[in-house]
């Protein structure tokens, strides 16, 4: 999983870089270097350290890849070098000033952080239709030389894309039949792709959030989280934000409403040589976990040993849980849950 951060100068990106991954990369208030920064992070997930107490093994968390990608000025998104980056996510995360500061002027001369989400989602929306726009013309000319069935549908969706870009509406509002998301699948739009606003707050100010039809709206207090963040003591840490009105840190409650607007699911398998985590989508069946695991298991897949992780611990163990009859064998279709634990049967 890959969450793109990018937004207008001067916003914080680097410093919620360095709160999500444990970074320390350099921040300056004054210039920007344009520089690309990645880490990959582990999820946390207490349940593998209880899953854990039943094998002492290595563990093995699910795991976050995440890009900074640098400033995108006023009006210029859709010339911008980043945007194939932006494309290759799997969400896409707005850092949004809602801090003043008189030693930084703004852009626009105003902080507005509604004003900017705005901003930026209308540039998205212009990329995307740019983008539509230059495919129709490639297929008209196309169809020109040779009708054919297939361009003929392929431009019929580009003109219902393009007529719900010019109204305004980012096209993860557009309700597609599953042959029309296949369709468009390569064109990794923009606006149809899961979105954060992350709103940096400075100290005193009010936060809010807002969400919905893969879109969601969260704020962070980035310079206090930074500065705390030199403290080592965990629990002087969460001391110290809660002394701030801060009830969680933002890259806890980012990973929670991150997985939540991503339909993102965790499941385990364990056993003596690892606990580990694997990261599918709401609804991904038995079959899809399998070719998580490994492409050979879900070629061979036969049947699939389930269980619920806090039902495997209640028994100890596998072997407790055979006695108690509480492990279930599933075929491809099972709809994986939240804190399954799947164990595949292969004919491979």
């Amino acid at each position: 999983m890959i969450f793109n951060l990018f937004g207008y100068p001067k916003t914080g990106k680097t410093t919620l870089f360095n709160l999500l991954t444990g970074q320390k990369e350099a921040v300056d208030k004054f210039s920007s270097k344009g520089e690309l920064h990645k880490a990959i992070v582990e999820v946390p997930d207490p349940r593998l350290t209880q899953l854990n107490e039943l094998y002492h093994t290595i563990v093995k968390p699910a795991q976050v890849e995440y890009l900074d990608t640098g400033s995108l000025a006023y009006g210029e998104v859709k010339g911008s070098t980043f945007v194939d980056l932006l494309r290759r996510g799997d969400g896409m995360v707005h850092v949004v000033r809602g801090f003043e500061d008189p030693e930084i002027p703004h852009p626009a001369g105003k902080v507005d952080p509604k004003r900017d989400i705005l901003s930026m989602e209308a540039e998205l929306l212009l990329t995307d239709q740019i983008s539509v726009e230059t495919r129709l013309e490639r297929l008209e000319k196309d169809l020109k030389k040779a009708k054919n069935k297939d361009g003929e549908e392929e431009k019929a969706l580009m003109l219902k894309l393009k007529e719900h870009l010019e109204a305004g509406h980012p096209l993860r509002e557009v309700v597609l039949e599953p042959h029309e998301e296949n369709r468009i699948r390569g064109f990794e739009f923009l606006s149809r792709k899961p979105l954060i606003h992350m709103v940096n707050l400075g100290e005193g100010m009010e936060s809010w959030e807002e969400g919905g039809n893969n879109r969601m709206v969260l704020c962070f207090y980035g310079k206090i989280e930074a500065e705390l963040s030199e403290i080592t003591e965990e629990s002087q840490r969460r001391e110290f934000l809660e002394a701030y009105g801060i009830s969680h840190s933002v890259r806890d409650h980012f990973i929670r409403e991150s997985y939540s607007l991503l339909n993102l699911r965790s499941f385990f398998t364990v056993g003596e040589d690892e606990v580990r985590a694997w990261t599918i989508h709401k609804g991904d069946s038995a079959y899809d976990a399998a070719g998580k695991i490994h492409t050979d298991l879900q070629k061979g897949f036969i049947r699939a040993e389930v269980i619920f992780w806090e039902d495997l611990i209640k028994v100890g163990g596998f072997k407790g849980a055979k006695e108690k009859a509480l492990l279930r064998l599933e075929g491809k279709e099972y709809p994986v849950k939240d804190g399954d634990i799947v164990h595949i049967r292969s004919g491979l």
